[in-house]
């Protein structure tokens, strides 16, 4: 049987972490278990993953479907889940696409938490076709019924249903005979009718005219009162059946439909009957076995009430009274239609529509040796040019298998035994463990790690679960840091404590040993997780959209889209003898498509190929198929220009393949390539058949619709497993024709039609696109909740969030940066079954560049995103996809700068430098940059060599790199040639602003000052004197000896630029003026507060320059600096003071003789002072101000002060001290300003500035 259909699985989440809006259900009483404000309540599932049942009970569903809205607007589709052992409905929007102008999308997930648990089939959904909110109607084991009004709006706002005042939206439904009767099955028709079987067999119907209305019950019963009273008493007979610790009527309903007049109740009952109830009197109208057989009253056949039953009601076209359709599991399992008659005036009818016809559903396994039951069916009756559509879904255990029919109500007869067709169960199948590789550099817990945490593979709940039921198999005790690490840390420190490197005997110590103990731990850890995790794949039911035409399986962990297959796998999922009826069923299933080969090779030699390489490269021993994957993925990463026919006999020699394929292998490849001429027979255009149906693009109509959340979880898991297949057909093709050329292109005779280059030249390129979009797709990071709108360009550059994780989504790099551009397309022509496979294929060549980006800028993109994101070890390991190209070089540059590799990213930024100067742009670089470019940025590119060289020196400028700044500002200046109009205005000033600044970071002065004296600002050239000269003179710079900085402050040629000497030596008299203190020694190079002695430099530099005058003046100031200082009180030889005044006589000496004076304000003494104090106001003229007294200092003036000193220095050597007299002191400042005429206490820089 062919399986036209197959299906992408994925797990239902909340959007966010704050999406999800809890809601406590009181009881009818309006009590609770315990205060819903508890801040105890289990929030987490690692509370529930001690053991496989805890995880089960708690974190699993057990009932769980998905409920589509009469009303066709969105929100229209629900999937709902019980779960937390019963108690919890969870509700969530499932709707896959929404109107591009709907900003408000229906994402928040409500979960209502019950006080008891809910009843098996105690949930059922209704809503009218007219109104914007669905009813839920549930029922708990308390036999206490809810109604829950949920309006649509509640999935969109958080706070509609977040208040005390739950009356509005839940209200339970009283009725007295819920307290005489145990509910078995609830169903609505719609909000304002409900239907309850009981266990006792009645039937009650309740109304309401109105929404708000109050409820009226009906009970329908067709046993006497005697027997009705007995019913109530519940005790058990023979004629009850028994299920768990209850007792069931025979006659309970265990499913029901009404008539679409809504008088009559339809109804499947544990009797193996379908009873049919007149709603206007209460009674039964009709009763027939559901295989239309007789049986005799005593007959104890009757239905599994742990299993579901199903019926449905539907008109045909140009048919006056509907058709019931039913299902019963006796007698292999069959089908009934029953034809309607009646029943307004007349008497009803029960007929069966096909007498004799034994209508049964394919068995999965028609050996019986093991057994599958159906959980449910849907029909859809079709139209007048549409056929009807029977979907069966069947279940054993955790397996399940999904079959479709298509036929025409006239001849059902002959289109049920042929046009049966299944879906290929991919969400049921195993994992398959990676095996155990010798002289793997990959130690074994990466390996493990990488594959139990691939996306979509196992959830972290389940992961967690396995992790303990393993430690406490293993007895491995944690330490409590060790418990407090990650889930991947955990694992290692577990396994690794039941690992031991040992050593035997006198050998070494056995590290393979070691290496296989660990694989085995490893290995044990798998069969438990993959053990829980098929507890996932339990399927719980089967809902069908009649209006889009879409199947749904929900599990209790999953939940699976059915889809059609593309071309390419139709070929993979069937079996070969199949294929050549592919082009007629799928032609007489599928009207809105055609398949077909076209002009191209057969369908059936495609398969016979794409089937003998895939049992080819299964056969692999894991050491070859290790080998394999090693050596191509060397090749892909050393760039196609390096690719030659000898490579390919490379890869087959290093690979073994000569020795590793055994005759038995190599014999089974001949005999699968037969159907094409064997294996000497194969020819190129068979592959080039094969890769044209990967290749396959339609042009899509504009939509004005886009995926929701709920959407892109799907597609994710889809393009998954779209894109691991695609890898898994290509490498079959590659390591085929491998084999093939090695094998017997060797030989003398060489094969004419087979060329292996060229099949490699066209495979490795698609390879490498695959493994590059499922590195996208397996790589995941947090984005910020958005939802875009009919101008929303999702390939637009984003900030990294800032906004906290609980309103943040975890989406693949695949999905957020590439697939979420793709729109869906409405289901209007076609169903949203091919929809899907055909938006997965758009997404594929959205992502590959197909139809929008080349390859190249595609990769380039993809890394510049990365790098925007933040994401700099991400980035790295994507540098594997990235080409050889001038933009590619430059971005590599830019990342190498981020992780602080200057000279590698040097290395990249030279190498991309004339490709990105010179020539046209490769395109919108603000757009192909994913935002890492500005605006200003990509105005440097393709303008020049000089202006990319200036943002490369920018790049690193910014990045505190100024050996490399300085390096890219040089060569900057060279290519500017003489002469050369500045690509910008000042822009060469800017270069050697940049290039001085460099320098200076650098400590390499002489190269700062030769950047300085070439700029042409002269403001910006004395801003430059000044940094330079405080870098130069910084205590804290690495040169912290005043006598180095002196001496590199007077090895720059100075003199040369008069100019800048000026600034020098006025910058240098700013800084003295702050001086406060002097050195003390007369070798010192620092003040006594830390800073450098600036006067000594300004002195230095003078006297350097042989400006003698000036020195004097400096030296003049030091004198009264060193006298204000105060130390001179503390050196009764006056030493500084000594030492100073003697400099200060010789450099005077070597003035011109006309010049050897100094002009200086005399100074006020105490006395002075005093008189002025005390009203003397004959130094303030008229108008008030104070008058300068100055006076000439000349060389006999500093010798008499000099001989002075000495004279005093000798007197206290003496001993030969003055006292007090007539309340005069002899202190040391004022007895000798009192006798000389120098002012040593003058403002410091008066003298200077002469």
């Amino acid at each position: 049987m062919l399986n036209l259909y197959t299906e992408t699985a994925f797990e239902v989440t909340p959007a966010t972490p704050a999406s999800t809006i809890d809601l406590q259900i009181p009881r009818k009483n309006g009590s609770y278990d315990k205060s819903k404000f508890s801040s105890n309540r289990p929030n987490s599932s690692r509370a529930f993953t001690k053991d496989e049942q805890s995880f089960s009970t708690h974190l699993l569903a057990s009932q769980s479907s998905i409920y589509f809205r009469q009303h066709k607007s969105y929100p229209r589709t629900f999937h709902w889940s019980v779960v937390n052992n019963g108690r919890t409905l969870q509700i969530q929007c499932a709707d896959l696409a929404r109107s591009e102008s709907d900003l408000k999308e229906a994402y928040y997930t409500l979960k209502c938490d019950f006080q008891d648990e809910i009843l098996p089939r105690g949930v059922t959904f209704a809503d009218l076709e007219t109104g914007d909110e669905i009813h839920a109607f549930i029922c708990t084991n308390k036999n206490e019924l809810f109604n829950l009004r949920l309006p649509t709006i509640a999935f969109r706002d958080l706070h509609v249903l977040r208040n005390e005042n739950l009356s509005p939206w839940c209200k339970p439904i009283d009725s007295s005979s819920l307290d005489l009767n145990t509910v078995h099955h609830v169903w609505a028709n719609s909000p304002l009718e409900v239907f309850l079987s009981f266990t006792s067999g009645r039937v009650q119907r309740s109304t309401r005219r109105s929404i708000d209305g109050h409820w009226k019950h009906d009970i329908y019963d067709d046993k006497s009162w005697g027997a009705s009273i007995r019913g109530i008493v519940s005790r058990r007979g023979l004629q009850t059946i028994e299920y768990g610790s209850a007792s069931l009527d025979p006659r309970t309903a265990h499913a029901m439909v009404t008539s679409p007049d809504g008088k009559f109740l339809f109804t499947v009952c544990l009797n193996h009957s379908l009873r049919v109830w007149n709603l206007l009197d209460g009674r039964v109208v009709a009763t027939r076995d559901l295989l239309d057989a007789a049986r005799d009253p005593n007959d104890r056949t009757h239905l599994n009430p742990a299993e579901d039953a199903s019926i449905q009601i539907f008109k045909l076209p140009l048919q006056r009274y509907p058709v019931v359709l039913t299902y019963t599991p006796q007698d292999g399992g069959q089908f009934k239609f029953w034809d309607l008659k009646g029943g307004s005036t007349e008497a009803l009818v029960v007929e069966d529509k096909y007498p004799g016809q034994r209508l049964s559903a394919p068995d999965p396994d028609p050996s019986g040796n093991t057994i599958w039951t159906m959980i449910g069916f849907k029909l859809d009756p079709g139209t007048d040019f549409k056929p009807a559509q029977l979907w069966v879904l069947w279940r054993n255990h955790n397996y399940h298998q999904l079959y479709h029919c298509s036929f025409e109500f006239a001849s059902l007869a002959n289109s049920w035994k042929t046009n049966w067709v299944k879906c290929a169960a991919t969400s049921s199948s195993k994992n398959l463990a990676p095996d155990l590789v010798r002289n793997d550099s990959e130690d074994p817990a990466s390996k493990w790690l990488d594959y139990l945490f691939y996306p979509a593979r196992y959830t972290e709940a389940g992961l967690e679960t396995a992790l303990s039921v393993f430690e406490e198999a293993t007895a491995a005790k944690l330490g409590a840091s060790q418990r407090a690490g990650s889930l991947r840390q955990r694992m290692c420190n577990i396994v690794a404590a039941t690992v031991s490197l040992r050593k035997y005997g006198d050998s070494d110590l056995d590290f393979e040993r070691f290496i296989a103990d660990t694989d085995s731990q490893w290995r044990n850890l798998y069969r438990i997780a993959e053990n829980i995790n098929e507890s996932r794949n339990a399927p719980l039911a089967l809902a069908y959209d009649a209006f889009s035409d879409m199947a749904w399986i929900t599990m209790t962990g999953k939940c699976c889209a059915v889809r059609e297959c593309s071309k390419i796998e139709l070929l993979q999922q069937n079996e070969l003898e199949d294929v050549p009826d592919l082009e007629e069923v799928a032609g007489q299933t599928w009207l809105h498509r055609k398949v077909n080969a076209d002009d191209g090779e057969p369908f059936t030699n495609l398969a016979t190929l794409i089937s003998a390489a895939s049992t080819f490269r299964q056969s692999f021993t894991a050491d070859l198929a290790h080998d394999l994957a090693v050596a191509i993925e060397e090749d892909m990463s050393i760039g196609d220009e390096l690719v030659t026919p000898t490579r390919i006999f490379e890869i087959y020699d290093t690979t073994g393949f000569s020795e590793a394929i055994s005759n038995e292998v190599f014999e089974r490849l001949e005999a699968d390539l037969d159907p094409v001429g064997g294996m000497s027979s194969l020819n190129n255009e068979l592959f080039l058949g094969i890769l044209e149906l990967l290749a396959t693009r339609t042009k899509k109509a504009k939509s004005a619709l886009r995926n929701t959340l709920f959407g892109n979880l799907l597609f994710a898991n889809g393009m998954l497993d779209y894109m691991s297949c695609q890898r898994q057909l290509l490498m079959d093709l590659l390591a085929l024709a491998i084999f093939v050329e090695g094998e017997l292109n060797q030989e003398e005779v060489k094969m004419t039609s087979f060329d292996a280059p060229e099949l490699y030249h066209q495979i490795i390129p698609l390879l490498k696109l695959c493994d590059r979009n499922l590195w996208l797709a397996t790589r995941y990071r947090h984005v910020p909740l958005e939802i875009l709108g009919a101008d929303g360009q999702p390939n637009a550059a984003r900030r990294p969030s800032t906004s906290g994780s609980e309103h943040e989504r975890l989406v693949s790099i695949l999905e957020d940066t590439l697939s979420k551009a793709v729109r869906p397309q409405p289901a209007v022509e076609k169903p949203l079954l091919y929809l899907i496979t055909e938006q997965l294929a758009e997404i594929d060549d959205w992502a590959s560049g197909k139809e929008t980006i080349e390859n190249d800028d595609g990769a380039v993109y993809l890394l510049c995103d990365l790098l925007k994101q933040g994401q700099f070890d991400l980035a790295t390991d994507f540098l594997k996809f990235q080409p050889s190209t001038p933009w590619s070089s430059y971005v590599k540059g830019r990342l190498a700068l981020v992780k602080g590799e200057h000279q590698m990213a040097a290395m990249y930024f030279k190498k991309a430098s004339y490709g990105l100067a010179c020539g046209k742009a490769v395109g919108n670089l603000v757009a192909l940059s994913a935002g890492l470019l500005s605006m200003i940025e990509a105005e440097y590119f393709n303008s020049g060599l000089p202006l990319y060289l200036h943002h490369t020196s920018t790049l690193f400028e910014s990045a505190h790199a100024y050996n490399e700044s300085a390096k890219f500002a040089h060569l900057t200046l060279q290519a500017l040639q003489s002469g050369q109009k500045e690509p910008l205005p000042n822009f060469r000033t800017e270069v050697l602003s940049r290039l001085f600044n460099a320098e200076l970071k650098l400590s390499r002065f002489d190269l700062a000052y030769n950047a300085l004296v070439q700029l042409p600002d002269s403001a910006l050239q004395r801003s430059s004197v000044t940094s330079l000269v405080n870098s130069i003179l910084n205590p804290q710079s690495p040169i912290h000896d005043g006598k180095s900085a002196l001496k590199i402050l007077q090895s720059l040629p100075w003199a040369m630029y008069p100019h800048l000497a000026r600034h020098l030596d006025q910058h240098l008299v700013s800084l003295a003026k702050k001086q406060t203190s002097a050195s003390m020694t007369s070798s010192g190079w620092l003040a006594g507060d830390g800073s450098f002695d600036y006067l000594g430099v300004m002195y230095a530099m003078r006297v350097a320059q042989k400006n003698y005058r000036g020195a004097v003046t400096v030296l003049y100031d030091r004198l009264s600096l060193v006298r204000r200082s105060g130390g001179a009180r503390y050196d009764p030889q006056a030493t500084a003071l000594r030492h100073v005044l003697l400099s200060l006589i010789n450099m005077m000496a070597c003035v011109a003789p006309e010049e050897a004076y100094i002009l200086a304000d005399a100074e006020t003494g105490d006395k002075e002072l005093s008189n002025q104090q005390n009203g003397d106001n004959a130094h303030e003229d008229a108008g008030g101000s104070k008058k300068r007294r100055r006076i000439i200092i000349t060389l006999e003036d500093l010798r008499k002060e000099y001989q002075q000193i000495l004279d005093k220095c000798s007197r206290i050597e003496r001993g030969d001290f003055n006292f007090e007299v007539d309340g005069e002191t002899d202190d040391d400042g004022e007895g000798l300003a009192d006798q000389s005429r120098l002012n040593l206490s003058s403002h410091t820089g008066d003298a200077m500035e002469l």
